[in-house]
C-alpha cells in the first residue's frame, strides 16, 4: 500500500467521523465563501456608488422631495429638470450613438415636435425603424433611456421574418421632454 494512503488513513481514525464531517464542513465554507459572498462584495459596492451617484443627483436636481420652499419653487424646481428645446440636437446625437455603440444603423426616422401652448413641456417624438438582434435592439434602448434622462420608451413594435431568423425589425419610438423656451 501507498504510504501516503496509509497516513491519511490513520489521521482520518484519529479524527473520527466527527471530525471529517468538521473538516468537509469547514471546506464547504471556504468555498462558498470564494464562489458566493466575495463577487457579491464587488456588486454590493457597484449598486452602492449607483445609489450615491443617484442621491446626488437628487439633490443637484432641486427635486421635490428633498426640495424645501414653496410648491412654485418645488414645481420650477421640478420644470428646470427638462432640457431647453435648443438642446435637442444633442440629445439626438446620443441617440444615434447608443444606436452605432449596439451595432445598428438609424438610416431614417419620423421626428416630430410637438408643443401646446398650454402646457410647459414640449414633446418631442422620435420614431425609429431598426433592423437588428433581439440582444442589440434592447441594449440599444437601455443604452438611450440611461444617456437621455428626459427620455421615455414610449412604443416598439417588434417584426420577425420566421422564428429562425434571429434578425428583428422593430420600429421604436421614444419621446423626448424639453422644457419650455
Amino acid at each position: 500500500m501507498n504510504p501516503n494512503v496509509a497516513r491519511l488513513r490513520e489521521k482520518v481514525e484519529v479524527l473520527g467521523t466527527t471530525g471529517v464531517v468538521g473538516v468537509a464542513l469547514a471546506v464547504f465554507a471556504v468555498t462558498l465563501y470564494a464562489t458566493a459572498v466575495v463577487p457579491l462584495g464587488a456588486e454590493r459596492a457597484r449598486l452602492r456608488a449607483e445609489a450615491d451617484r443617484m442621491r446626488d443627483r437628487l439633490h443637484m436636481s432641486g427635486s421635490p422631495a428633498g426640495a424645501k420652499g414653496t410648491l412654485a419653487d418645488q414645481l420650477a424646481a421640478f420644470y428646470a429638470f427638462f432640457p431647453p428645446p435648443q438642446s435637442s440636437p444633442d440629445w439626438l446625437g446620443k441617440i444615434h450613438a447608443a444606436a452605432k455603440a449596439k451595432g445598428l444603423v438609424l438610416q431614417s426616422g419620423e421626428y416630430r415636435l410637438e408643443r401646446s401652448p398650454d402646457l410647459r413641456l414640449a414633446r418631442y417624438q422620435i420614431t425609429l425603424p431598426v433592423t437588428g438582434s433581439y440582444a442589440q435592439l434592447r441594449g440599444f434602448i437601455g443604452q438611450v433611456l440611461a444617456d437621455v434622462p428626459a427620455a421615455a420608451l414610449e412604443e416598439i413594435t417588434l417584426r420577425r421574418e420566421s422564428v429562425a431568423s434571429p434578425r428583428l425589425e422593430a420600429r421604436i419610438r421614444f419621446t423626448l421632454y424639453l422644457g419650455s423656451a
